[in-house]
């Protein structure tokens, strides 16, 4: 995507105070007790992640209950089930230029050169003040400019005897494409061997993404009356196989796992740094001392929030271990005064 810069303008500028050294650690002063007004909050979110975290729907475990059977195996059956066979439509969907499909969707793109403008801040001196300008910057980007688009059509459809309705299935498709280059006069050529049309302004090409008639397709969800479809904990139409769907969806809710650890991690680091912040903005009067204490802080913070969230992890994951301690602790207690009773009464 080639671009190049047409103006820069300044639409709004201001004149950038410079503060006393008491009026600026007052203004800070009064940041941190705002900051540490907020901290309980962030620490209640981050514990109510935690237990989030730990307890979300995990579409892998609905997965690796079922056992993957063929269409036919699934006919009369009723509740959740996964199953695999051939597609067979039951009406016939064509698109011009791939024949008939059980699915497609197209769109038609021409290379263009387009106006963007972007605004952001930016700082300059003049004269020994400082000043801070927001900027519009207008710029020309040739890219793919989206002129018609087909949305996505499926044809009515069984795999083995049982009927599909895609509605509001999670799609999981290993789509076929097919792309032609648009010539002024209209006439359509098609590329070869995996070719592109190239992006050269005033080009336009036509993607058409499908699945053919005779596609294998697994799907997962609600069968009734040999009928599957929206409806029940987990609804998927894929063209994975089982071993690579469970993959996909594994690494999918790992990822989306550790991004909430880290999100906790970082929340917990907030808050506990804006509890002590009025503290350090305190301090922060004596010079050089404050941003010691600052960094101090920070890292202090940092690392009991790990503390915290590796604990909090583990009761949570492992709760029915702390009750069998808190229980045999219990009966630990329970049996040292029964025997501290019978010896004073001897």
């Amino acid at each position: 995507m080639d671009e190049k810069i047409i103006s820069e303008k300044v639409i709004s500028s201001r004149k950038v105070q410079k503060q006393g050294y008491v009026q600026e650690k007052w203004g800070n002063l009064k940041e941190s007790i705002s900051a540490f007004c907020m901290a309980p909050v962030l620490i209640l979110v981050a514990v109510g992640l935690m237990f989030y975290g730990e307890m979300f729907h995990k579409t892998s475990d609905v997965l690796q209950g079922l056992k993957l059977e063929q269409a036919t195996d699934v006919f009369d059956k009723s509740g959740m089930v996964m199953f695999e066979g051939n597609a067979v439509p039951l009406s016939k969907l064509e698109e011009q230029h791939v024949g008939q499909v059980l699915y497609f969707s197209l769109v038609k793109e021409k290379y263009e050169e387009v106006e963007e403008k972007v605004t952001e801040t930016k700082n300059r001196e003049e004269n020994g003040e400082q000043y801070e300008d927001t900027v519009e910057t207008t710029k020309m980007v040739d890219k793919w400019v989206t002129k018609e688009e087909q949305e996505p059509v499926w044809a009515d459809f069984k795999v083995g005897e049982i009927k599909i309705d895609p509605t509001g299935a999670d799609l999981k498709l290993d789509l076929n494409k097919a792309e032609y280059k648009v010539a002024e006069d209209g006439t359509e050529t098609k590329m070869e061997n995996g070719q592109k049309v190239e992006e050269v302004l005033g080009n336009t090409r036509i993607v058409i993404s499908y699945l053919p008639i005779d596609v294998k397709l697994l799907v997962v969800g609600e069968i009734n009356n040999n009928e599957v479809s929206e409806g029940g904990s987990e609804y998927i139409i894929t063209t994975k196989s089982a071993k690579d769907l469970l993959s996909a969806v594994q690494s999918a809710e790992n990822t989306w796992y550790w991004v909430i650890k880290v999100i906790i991690w970082l929340l917990l680091t907030i808050g506990f740094t804006s509890v002590v912040g009025p503290i350090i903005a305190l301090v922060d009067f004596i010079p050089l001392v404050g941003s010691a204490a600052r960094s101090a802080a920070g890292v202090v913070s940092a690392i009991l929030a790990l503390l915290i969230l590796v604990v909090a992890t583990l009761m949570i994951k492992f709760w029915w271990l702390l009750l069998i301690i808190i229980l045999l602790g219990l009966v630990a207690m329970v049996g040292l005064l029964i025997y501290l009773w019978k010896k004073n009464s001897k």
